[in-house]
């Protein structure tokens, strides 16, 4: 009973704690998304990838960071991949189109590489919670989606009611160039 109480406390805790990056993301990215049902597919792949990720670093963790020296290895150059990600968004998303939302391969790689880059530190949040003797993974992955599914979903809503407030121009383009000045930040800090 303990273990359960210990996984949901550090499900919900990280939840929250690491999906702040998530909810600041969404914030800038919620001005460019018109319909409710694709602000509602976001959140749900932003969860689902914090899911996976989360369970990817729990389960690989003694099979390659122990055995290897890979986690240095990919310590150093994570910053580099997020700011790939980073500038490969804001390139799309000066690129988007105000036309309706197409269902297409474009629209879900958006999506995927939206999450994923807001994701990478759910995998070593999984290497970390391997470290941690009293966590059921399956109790504290879920929950971590969840909640930061929520906070995708909420940031997602609140940009788009205050972007509709005050501006009614395209944002992608500004959008897209503060995801790119965002992406060179990165690899400084």
């Amino acid at each position: 009973m303990v273990d359960v109480i210990i996984s949901c406390f550090y499900g919900i805790t990280l939840g929250i704690t690491l999906s702040i990056d998530v909810f600041m993301f969404s914030l800038l990215f919620g001005s460019t998304i018109k319909y409710r049902r694709e602000r509602i597919f976001t959140s749900i792949i932003v969860g689902f990838f914090h899911f996976i990720l989360t369970l990817c670093g729990y389960y690989l963790t003694n099979f390659l960071f122990t055995h290897t020296n890979l986690y240095q290895y990919i310590e150093h150059r994570i910053e580099f991949l997020a700011f790939i990600i980073l500038v490969f968004l804001g390139l799309m998303m000066i690129n988007k189109k105000d036309n309706d939302v197409k269902y297409d391969i474009s629209f879900f790689l958006h999506k995927c590489l939206f999450a994923f880059s807001v994701s990478v530190d759910s995998f070593f949040m999984g290497i970390a919670l391997k470290a941690i003797d009293h966590i059921i993974i399956l109790i504290s992955a879920p929950l971590f989606a969840c909640v930061s599914c929520l906070l995708t979903f909420i940031a997602l809503n609140v940009s788009k009611r205050t972007s509709n407030k005050f501006i009614d121009i395209n944002l992608n383009i500004y959008a897209g160039i503060l995801l790119i000045i965002l992406a060179i930040i990165s690899l400084f800090i």
